[in-house]
Parts: C-alpha cells; structure tokens; sequence
C-alpha cells in the first residue's frame, strides 16, 4: 500500500460490471449490470478488503476480476485484478485518468480471456495469411502415388433450398424475383427479397416499416455510389437528400420525402425526385450503419469466423466499392455474430426433429444424439452419429472389408470435429460409410464412433476387418480396445511427415521409405531398411520404432484384398465435405447427405453403362502392367506353375492358386506383373483371375439401395424432448500461450542470424552432422559397461538389432495385437435418442 499512498489523489469512481458474459472473438462482455461507486476512498483499502466491498456492493461472488485501462478496448486494454501487486497497479491505472475514472469486470463464468486475446491479436497480426488445421498437409502434397482412384468427374455439390436452411444461414439472398402476374398495382410493393443491388425507390411504394426503407435507401446508394443523407430522420417523417455542399446545404436535386400511411400498417414514399447530377463517393457517412456491413458480410463471417477487421474492410472495398473504418468492421462483426448466435440456437433446436425424420424415411438408419444435461434443466449439444440404412446394407453386401477413418476440424461458427468412415468400392473409389460430430477428437470419442460403426457393419470385435487411419493416439488406443481382432494400418504419408520432420530430409530418404513402405515381401523391406540404417542409425530406429507390420505391405494380411499404405481415400473425402464444414450443423450434415445421395445414384447409373466384367479402374492397372511384363522371363513348371524371372529376380507363380511368390496377387487381389506375364505366356486371359470383389457385378451391389429423401424443415415430425443448446466452449488444457508462435524466418534480429535451412549440427567427435558430441553414439558405446559373456545372443546386437539389420524385438509379426485396456463408462449426464428399426 506504500505506493497507492503516494499518489495525490484518494478516491476513485469506478464502473462496476457484473452479471454479463463474455464473448471471444472478437472480446466482448455481453448484457452486464452496471453498478457505479462514485469518490471511493481506497487509502486504507488493501486487495483483500477492496474485494470484499466489491462482493458486498454486487452481493455475489467476484470469482475472476479484471479492470480496463481507459480509451482501450477490451482485447488491448484489459487487465487481470487477483493480488495485491495487480491491485497496486489498478490504482495506478485509474489515478492516471484525469477524472479518477476506471471500469471493472467480474467473471462468473471462469473463462479463459487471457487465452482468447491472444488468439484475436494473432489473428490480427496474420490477417492476410490463411492458416491450416495441420502442418502435415504441405508435406502430404508431395507426387505420392495414391492407393485408390480419384473421381473423373467435378464433385457438383447439390444446391439447399429448404427455407430453414437458406433462410436461417442469414445468406442474403440473391437474385429472388417473383413476377407478378395479372394487373400492375397502382403502388408498388418493395420485394426485400430481390437482388441488393437492383433495389432501386419509386414513388408510392409501401413498406412493412421505416427501417426496410432505409436499408432499401442503403443499397441503392451503395449500389449507384450516392451520398444519400438524412435530413430529417423521425419515427413517422423520412426526408432524403444527396450530397452536401459546403453550407451543409442540398447540392444534388435528388428528394425522398416518406411517412406512415393512414389506412394501413405501411410506410409509403409520398414523394420523390429521382435525378442526380452529383459524382460517385466511397464514403457515404452515416447511411452505411455497422448494421449494413454486418448483415451484408454474415456469409463470409459464417465460413470464416475469425475474420480479421482489416480483411473485412478489403472485402466491403472490393465487393460494395466502399472505404469503411476498422470500427465499424468490429461493430459490424459483432452485430453479424449476434446474428449468427441466434441462429445456431435454431439450428441446434431442430436436431430433434431432423433427426426424427432421418429414421422415418430411412428405416433401419442409425441416429443417435447426444446432450449433457445441466443442473439447470438445460441441454447442451454433445454428440451425433449418422449412419443410413442404405449405405450399411451396400457396404455389407458388396464392398472388401476395409475402412479408412479420419476426424476433421469443423471450419466454420460452429466448433468441433467431423469423424468419419470412408469404405471402398469395387473401382477403388471412395464410399462414405458413417459420421459424426463431437466436440473433440479424443480416446473417448473414438472409442464411442468405433463402438457404433462395428455395430452398424456387423463386424463384432473387428476380426477380418481392416482399419486404415492416421496415428493420432486417441483413435491407436481406441481400436485396440474396440476392434482387438481388426488389423489396424497407420497411413505411411503420415508416418513419412514425422520422418521429415525429424529431419530426414532428401531424395535418397523419400526414395528409400517408400520402396520399405511398399515392399510386398519381409527380405525386401529388410534390405531397404539396411540401406536406411547405412545413412542413418537415427532414421533407421525411427521407423522401427513405428512398427512396421502396420505400414509395410509385407506384413499386411492378404484377406481384405487391399494393399493400400495410405489413408487417400478419408483425406479424399474431408476434402469433398470442405465447404459443408462451414456451415451450420444442420446445413452441414444436409450438404453431406445430399452429397452421399447424389453420388449413390450417380455411381449406380454410371455402373448399368459398363459392358465389361471388371471396373475399369482395375482394368486400367491390368493393362499397365502389360507393357511392364514384356521384360520379363517365363519358365513353365508344371500345370499353371511358372517361374518368372527378371534379371536376379525370380518368383514362382501359381495360377491355380492365385498366388505369387512377390505376395502383391494375394495382397491386392489383383494378378501382379509376374502372374499376367504367366497368363499372356499361356495367351489366356489376366482378368479372369482378378478377385469378385472388382467384377462390375459386385460394384452394382455396392449402389443397389437408395438413400431415401426427406421433407423440408417445415414437415419435419415434432418431438417432444427438451429443445438442445449449442456447445458449450470447451477450455484448452494447459497454460494459455502468452507469446505469438513465431515463424522461423522472424528469428533473425540484430545480434542473431536465421538458420533455417542450414547444417549446423556436426559433432566434434566423429564429425558426423546430425548431433553433437554430447549426443554422439560413438562416445555411448565407449562409456557402455562392459557386457558379461553370455548375455548378449548370438547375432543380436546389444540394442537389439539383428546382423541383417533388422530391429528383432520391434518388428513383430502381424496381427499381434496389444491387452485390452478397461473400458471406458458412459457419461451419467448424457440424454440419449437412439431407434432402430426392429
């Protein structure tokens, strides 16, 4: 207190704001109460008493409290007030003003506003650069060949036109004009539906009220480039002039004159001259409210909800030809967001019902919906799966038993995750199984959506099931404990990324880790890791330590017919559905079903023009690999037994068997270069011993049942359950960042250079780049203890690497799969809506 004594003055007036709640993104404190204290005398008030009167004035609990410095908004000027040293420079900040003026505000909610106010000042510093969900996609851009046929037509999204879906989104709507049939009106009625920038006044025309005028008089200002003002502006008289000259005097003949009618609940232009004589402006003062912007730019703040001020200016510069403040941008972006909030309360509200009428036109479909019952009696949002009928009986029926899953952020106002499961049809193409939304991607949610999906497909605990998916721990743990009998692969772009990452960059390394990757056979990918462990001992335990039977092929099982090593097909996928995860939920889950239901029918049409046995897809790699096996030699054996070789190259091919010594046949299913070779030796045909599984007949299968459409949000079935809340925030766990994460290029300064890019790690020792001497693994081995005869096998090295260069312990043979973990319980604060079809 020795410092708070010092200062001249005694008392404060201070602001007291309590029972609102803050908003992120930008910070605002919504619908407080404002209690004023005007000439408090803090000289002997200490933190502790301060707060007590502060609990006292409110009579609550002042749980988290901040002060703002004055002439600051809240993201720059708002300070954190929890001890005695914050409480001496409250003082300060508020002794500084020269009214002794300060405003404080309470929290009651325990929100992370630190948290926030970093993200809002990194968005502003990078406003122009558009930011990634994962630093791994640059990598996963690399000319890869890819384990699945990318579609050959243009994905052509169906258009929404359900009311509840356009209208609700608070898009504008464009272009809407109803012609009116019949005799012209005497006045004309104003259509609020029609296209922004043809809305043009008339004289005697009517509208619901005063405000649909004026925003009426705002586009078409805006529209022509008029500085329309208001010179008389009252809640029953309108009159509009253009342009001002230096009096402040009318200097453009233009004259709106409009007032309430009589008879009617109508506004009606009464008068008005209609000419111009004045130039086009870019600054039109105070028609173009903040109102204005923020209705006009609710759909890109939709898909963009972290829309920079400055960006919003460029956009409202280049769409609407006007020069705005960032003020007005930020007043704009609340406004839009409040918008958008009351919005997504709708939406939310309708998960009932959308999900009711999913089951009653889909039979036998899985919906499930999940809330978390509060104290209060509300329901939050929680959860949601969808899996329809149709789509589980053609994946059933005629697909190979392997699934790609994958999680993706939700892009837009609403927040959460979108997993998903993608299968693969009889052309290698991609076949969304399931999906769903939660607000994490975690152990937990994984294990809930695995646990539903195995149910759905009838897959029990997974055995004879192949899951194909990134390494994101959560989703590892989970299908171990749900699917034990599955075989789990992890997709090999990922797994090449962190080895990347790691620094294990090149030519010789990419060329290396793929040709491991995709080595059908254990004595291949031991030579290639070999060459792997000659260039680096670190690159070589990195892989290792990622266990390869889950991303080589030779260690994959045969049975699914499947030799992929990536997950292509769900990054495929995400990347179709990336402008539904924009929108609201309900949109976003009816883009995606529209989607689905499009392209079922599409392929079920495009499969009856096939004249052929085998997909063409399969067909095309067939026809490859004609021209590859000219190069080889065939030795006939027995009875469709061969020998093929190819310079030091032999494999023994069995025709009969469908079998080949490479294992690429009984992995893919498809006759490898060496058995076609055996085929055209006996001038048979290769694409008789393609498995069922590519034959046109089994792709028809696959599309034979519908997805069944469903009715408007109007006709959707009324439910009885307690209307759903949208999700609450979900706090981070860890200490909030304080310091932008910087770039490396920015670590350059006066007294550092930037050393990105550069070899600067060699060791003193061996001389070797890559570690230092401190980390050198020749001066390990020196300070290792002596070894007792005997405890080292023959042929194993210390560190358990065979002398063909193979890590014995770690590379374990396939389908060995790790003890269950317990199993997760289901939350007791859950509210559930899940029917089956009986």
């Amino acid at each position: 207190m020795s410092r708070a004594a010092s200062v001249s003055r005694d008392s404060l007036n201070i602001d007291v704001y309590h029972q609102g709640v803050f908003s992120p993104n930008p910070l605002v404190y919504f619908h407080p109460d404002k209690v004023p204290v005007m000439g408090l005398d803090v000289r002997n008030m200490d933190f502790k008493k301060f707060k007590t009167y502060l609990q006292k004035l409110i009579n609550n609990r002042c749980r988290d409290m901040y002060y703002c410095l004055k002439n600051r908004s809240l993201v720059d000027g708002l300070r954190e007030l929890r001890d005695e040293d914050d409480y001496v420079r409250f003082l300060d900040a508020g002794f500084d003003d020269d009214d002794n003026q300060i405003s404080i505000y309470i929290d009651d909610h325990h929100e992370p506003l630190l948290d926030w106010i970093e993200e809002e000042k990194a968005e502003e510093w990078d406003s122009g650069t558009e930011t990634y969900e994962d630093d791994v996609d640059s990598v996963l851009s690399d000319d890869l060949s890819v384990d699945h046929e990318a579609d050959d037509e243009d994905i052509q999204w169906p258009e929404v036109v359900d009311p509840f879906l356009s209208q609700k989104n608070l898009i504008p709507q464009r272009g809407i004009e109803e012609e009116a049939g019949g005799k012209v009106k005497k006045h004309p009625i104003h259509d609020p539906n029609q296209k922004w920038d043809t809305m043009m006044p008339e004289l005697g025309m009517k509208f619901s009220d005063r405000d649909e005028l004026k925003h009426m008089l705002t586009n078409y200002a805006v529209s022509k480039g008029y500085s329309l003002w208001y010179e008389k502006n009252e809640a029953k008289a309108l009159l509009v002039r253009c342009s001002k000259n230096e009096k402040g005097k009318p200097s453009c003949p233009f004259r709106l004159w409009a007032s309430p009618m009589n008879k009617e609940n109508s506004f009606q232009i009464k008068s008005l001259i209609d000419k111009h004589n004045c130039a086009r402006q870019q600054k039109l003062g105070c028609l173009v409210t903040y109102k204005w912007i923020g209705k006009m730019l609710i759909p890109d703040i939709l898909e963009r909800p972290k829309f920079s001020y400055r960006k919003m200016a460029e956009v409202v510069r280049k769409d609407y030809g006007l020069k705005v403040s960032l003020g007005q941008c930020r007043n704009a972006k609340y406004f839009a967001l409040d918008e958008i909030s009351g919005n997504l309360v709708s939406h939310y509200e309708k998960l009932w019902n959308y999900g009711v009428e999913l089951l009653r036109v889909n039979p036998g479909s899985t919906v499930l919906i999940e809330t978390n019952h509060m104290p209060d009696a509300t329901h939050y949002f929680k959860r949601m799966y969808i899996c329809l009928k149709s789509i589980k009986d053609g994946w059933i029926e005629g697909y190979r038993r392997v699934i790609g899953v994958d999680g993706c952020f939700l892009k837009g106002i609403c927040r959460g995750e979108l997993l998903t499961a993608v299968g693969r049809d009889a052309n290698n193409q991609m076949y969304p199984l399931a999906w769903a939304v939660v607000p994490v991607e975690n152990k937990e949610t994984w294990m809930w959506f695995i646990d539903l999906l195995l149910e759905d497909i009838e897959m029990g605990d997974g055995r004879g099931l192949t899951i194909i998916s990134d390494q994101q721990k959560g989703l590892m743990e989970a299908v171990k404990e749900r699917a034990p009998s599955c075989e789990h692969r992890n997709c090999a772009r990922h797994i090449y990324a962190n080895f990347k990452k790691k620094g294990f960059t090149g030519v010789e390394f990419r060329r290396l880790f793929w040709s491991a990757a995709k080595a059908t056979t254990d004595s291949n990918f031991r030579s290639y890791m070999r060459e792997i462990r000659t260039m680096s001992t670190e690159a070589y335990e990195h892989l290792i330590e990622r266990d390869p039977n889950t991303w080589c092929r030779a260690f994959f099982e045969p049975q699914t017919c499947c030799d992929a090593v990536e997950n292509g097909i769900s990054e495929s996928f995400n990347a179709a559905i990336v402008e539904a995860r924009k929108k609201p939920i309900i949109t976003m889950l009816e883009e995606i079903r529209l989607y689905v239901m499009e392209r079922m029918y599409n392929q079920k049409i495009k499969g009856h023009k096939w004249d052929m046995e085998i997909c063409p897809s399969i067909r095309k790699r067939i026809e490859k690999m004609k021209e590859e096996q000219r190069y080889l030699d065939v030795i006939p054996s027995g009875e469709e037994e061969y020998e093929v070789k190819l310079a030091h190259e032999v494999y023994v091919v069995h025709l009969e068997s469908k079998t080949c010594g490479c294992r690429a046949w009984q992995l893919s299913g498809i006759p490898c270069v060496h058995a076609i070779a055996a085929t055209l030796y006996l001038n048979g045909n290769a694409e008789d011993y393609v498995v069922v599984w590519f034959k046109t007949s089994m792709f028809g299968s696959c599309y034979r049942y519908p997805v069944k459409p469903i009715n408007g949000a109007n006709m959707w079935p009324d439910v009885l359950f307690d209307p759903i809340l949208p999700p609450r925030r979900r706090r981070m766990p860890g200490r909030p960042k304080v310091n932008r994460m910087k770039c490396p290029t920015e670590n350059e300064g006066k007294h550092k250079i930037n050393k990105t890019g550069m070899s600067i790690s060699r060791c003193s020792n061996c001389h070797q780049e890559g570690h230092n001497k401190r980390r050198c693994p020749l001066l390990k081995e020196a300070n290792k203890a002596t070894v007792k005869e005997g405890d080292v096998e023959e042929g194993i090295s210390e560190d358990g690497i065979s002398e063909d260069g193979v890590n014995e312990d770690s590379v374990t043979p396939p389908n060995q799969t790790a003890e269950t973990s317990e199993g997760y319980r289901d939350s007791l604060n859950t509210i559930t809506m899940h029917i089956h079809e009986t």
